[in-house]
């Protein structure tokens, strides 16, 4: 049954997993006869299908080490046929024909490809074997999926059906009246009376032992961690939280192991003991784990670690139905255990199974009610982002798994499935509690690494932001097969998922695998930090000591960054092992792609390029285009960024920057012209007008003496005589104030002058008015 074997599978999950990735595989094959009695056997169990679960699980074991030494052989090759691969590839290439080749090197070459055959024809074999043992494989595992699910869904009988009840309790009787018969017969026995003194004290001192470990010694040492892990506010709080962890699942492992001790010191044998003794332990420690991520999660005695924001009374109630669900799943077990060969009348099985799943149905529902409270309670509390995010996610999906359960296994029960409503009901338990652990190991893991990392600062939310992720991501990959093994996988599919992550799988002439992939990512990885490194060295220490200009460097580093992002992917494919001309196809479609519907992005790339290399605007110049006038902050790989004199960021399109006219008031001087028009009254002094404007010219130190300022007298005006002031500016960027500057200078000195400036004046001549 499944709640027996759920140890047992993991171990063997867990073996699976090593010999995949490291075993050291036999170079040599099978001998042909012990092969050929494999693949006997297996033909046999699939055309009978009257092997059990068990055994064809054992058979597919064997075949799966035979796939992993013949896989090894046709992946390494042969050095032999390697070495005469290339004695061929020397010769060169064979003539096309009608070309005679020259007799002795075509003899050496047919000699040499005779002995390449021979040297490949284990290669050739191990290939059909590899074959043959695949689809074998295959078939096991389709026969096995189709035994487990028939005995998933054996259906016995229904404790409503007439005759069950009696036929279960008539078996429970027998049983009960034999357990008595036998502890009475082990107590009255000669091997019991000779030591009844040392056998009676010692089963004393173990009870004494147990209890006080239980009720005592865990009670006090959990205090007293607690009390510390309250009370300090550093790294070190986190070492208590595990101490205090440890404690509650150690020391009671020990108390019930003592008291499970004493059956056997007493002497005591019966046929429920023989059968049962050999699931004691995992009886036992599922006791003693349940206690434990009650404990873990709940924590009554210590909100400080509480994984769930609970009141201190809603805490004991967690810890209690926890406790409750290890009891229950722990009499689950022993039934099952008794069900192996003690227990014969189906019945019995159904009966016995009733209470005990609808116990932990009910002890899963108000779980789940108090789960979903905690919910609740988080979202009026202030809680950090990581408990709201990470922890409620987690709860959530338990209260949602946890009342299905209890709503699904209940029924089914009561209708006689009992192996799928075991099933259900013991997936959903080993689920809570893995998801507890990793909630547990997530919480302490994050806190730690932070309070380590944060050294005493007021804040370390902010401290490393992906830490979070990175923790769960792991975890969850850590944790997601034993899930899977949970709920009904099997430890050969695990390990088959397992294999094709590590060997890899073949996509047309590409191998992709989990060292591929690894390789992939560390060698670009290397590479694109390796970029980085170099621009900054060249941005902050090489470049500043050179004569060029800013927008110079800033191409330099940015086309250093392309040249080595792209020399990076080239390495980090060719270091993965993959063929850049398997990639033709690809690229193929890529072009067809980019041609229709990535034009305007590979036009805006392009011109990017161009405006790097041949510099018609740099980082720092004045421009105008589009209608936007600003400074360059950013020449970018699909648009160049233009912060205008409002401070607005405008993003340009890098293609409009090459197709369109850009005018540039500083790509080759900083020197630009001003021009201010003036305009004065009719009968105004022109000659003193003309030595004000100049003068007011040479006393701004933002011009230029040469070319110095010039008057200009432009027109003769509607209302005005128009002139207008020339000048140039030593830096172009100071354009707004030094225009500024001269008004201020211009209009007072005309003013002292008596020198009017006019406003537009018109004659309006009105006809045909009435009176």
């Amino acid at each position: 049954m499944w709640m027996r074997s759920v140890l047992s599978r993991l171990l063997i999950c867990v073996l699976g997993v090593l010999i995949f990735s490291s075993i050291s595989f036999a170079q040599d094959q099978e001998k042909p006869d012990q092969v050929e009695a494999l693949f006997t056997r297996a033909q046999t169990a699939i055309q009978e299908e009257g092997a059990s679960v068990d055994a064809l699980n054992q058979l597919r074991a064997d075949l799966d080490a035979f796939r992993l030494e013949t896989s090894t052989i046709v992946n390494d090759g042969s050095v032999q046929a390697r070495t005469i691969e290339a004695q061929i590839e020397a010769l060169g290439p064979p003539p096309p024909d009608g070309v005679n080749e020259p007799a002795e090197l075509a003899a050496h070459r047919s000699e040499l490809e005779t002995l390449l055959a021979e040297a490949n024809r284990p290669i050739r074999q191990a290939r059909e074997r590899l074959n043959q043992v695949e689809l074998l494989i295959e078939e096991l595992d389709r026969l096995i999926r189709r035994k487990s699910t028939n005995r998933l869904l054996q259906r016995f009988p229904s404790i409503f059906l007439p005759g069950t009840l009696s036929t279960a309790f008539h078996e429970i009787e027998r049983h009960g009246s034999e357990t008595f018969s036998s502890v009475s017969d082990s107590f009255g026995s000669e091997r019991f009376r000779q030591n009844r003194a040392q056998r009676l004290v010692l089963a004393f001192l173990l009870a004494v032992l147990g209890v006080a470990a239980i009720l005592v010694v865990r009670p006090v040492l959990g205090r007293y961690f607690d009390s510390h892990f309250e009370a300090s506010h550093s790294a070190k709080r986190y070492l208590w939280a595990f101490l205090a962890n440890v404690s509650s699942l150690v020391i009671p492992l020990g108390g019930v192991l003592a008291l499970a001790t004493i059956v056997p010191v007493l002497g005591i044998q019966t046929r429920i003991v023989d059968f049962a003794g050999r699931f004691v332990f995992q009886v036992l420690l599922l006791v003693v784990v349940a206690n434990w991520m009650g404990h873990t999660v709940f924590a009554p005695n210590a909100p400080g670690r509480r994984l769930v924001t609970l009141d201190d009374g809603k805490a004991q109630l967690g810890l209690r139905l926890c406790q409750g669900l290890g009891i229950t799943a722990a009499l689950e077990l022993f039934v099952e255990a008794l069900a192996t060969g003690l227990i014969r009348e189906q019945a019995t099985i159904s009966v016995l199974a009733v209470p005990i799943l609808v116990s932990v149905a009910v002890l899963l529902w108000f779980l789940a009610n108090l789960l979903n409270g905690a919910i609740e309670s988080a979202q009026t509390q202030e809680q950090s982002e990581d408990a709201t995010s990470a922890a409620s996610g987690i709860i959530r999906f338990l209260v949602i798994l946890l009342r299905t359960a209890a709503v699904v296994s209940v029924p089914l029960v009561l209708v006689g499935y009992v192996p799928l409503a075991r099933h259900i009901s013991d997936a959903t338990v080993m689920t809570v509690a893995t998801l507890g652990i990793a909630l547990f190991v997530y919480t302490l893991l994050v806190g730690a690494i932070r309070a380590i990392v944060s050294r005493g600062k007021k804040s370390d939310e902010a401290d490393l932001p992906l830490l979070p992720f990175t923790i769960g991501s792991l975890l969850f990959l850590a944790l997601l097969p034993i899930v899977a093994i949970f709920w009904g996988a099997k430890p050969s599919d695990v390990a088959e998922v397992w294999r094709l992550v590590t060997v890899g799988t073949q996509i047309g002439e590409v191998h992709l695998s989990l060292g591929v992939v690894f390789s992939l990512l560390i060698v670009f990885a290397v590479g694109a930090g390796a970029t980085r490194w170099l621009q900054h060295a060249l941005r902050d220490t090489v470049l500043p000591r050179t004569r060029m200009d800013s927008g110079a460097q800033n191409a330099l580093v940015t086309g250093v960054g392309y040249v080595g992002l792209t020399l990076s992917v080239l390495f980090a494919v060719t270091a993965a092992g993959l063929s850049l001309a398997s990639l033709a196809v690809v690229a193929g479609a890529l072009s067809l792609g980019i041609g229709f519907g990535l034009q305007t992005i590979v036009s805006n790339f392009v011109s990017g390029i161009i405006l790097l290399v041949e510099r018609p605007i740099a980082e720092g110049d004045w421009i105008e285009v589009g209608g936007h006038s600003g400074i360059v902050r950013k020449i970018a790989v699909r648009s160049t960024q233009i912060t205008t004199f409002d401070r607005h960021d405008v993003i340009v399109p890098n293609q409009d920057l090459i197709a369109g006219t850009v005018k540039n008031m500083t790509r080759s001087s900083k020197v630009g012209r001003l021009i201010i028009p003036v305009g004065v009254a009719y009968g105004s002094d022109l000659k003193l007008t003309r030595q004000i404007l100049e003068t007011v010219a040479s006393e701004n130190e933002s011009l230029l003496n040469y070319p110095k300022p010039m008057v200009v007298f432009r027109a003769l005006g509607d209302s005005s005589l128009d002139f207008e002031l020339r000048c140039y500016l030593k830096d172009v960027n100071t354009l707004v104030t030094t225009q500024s500057d001269l008004l201020f200078g211009i209009y007072e000195g005309l003013t002292e002058a008596g020198i009017e400036i006019p406003f537009p004046q018109r004659d309006i001549h009105m006809k045909n008015v009435e009176n």
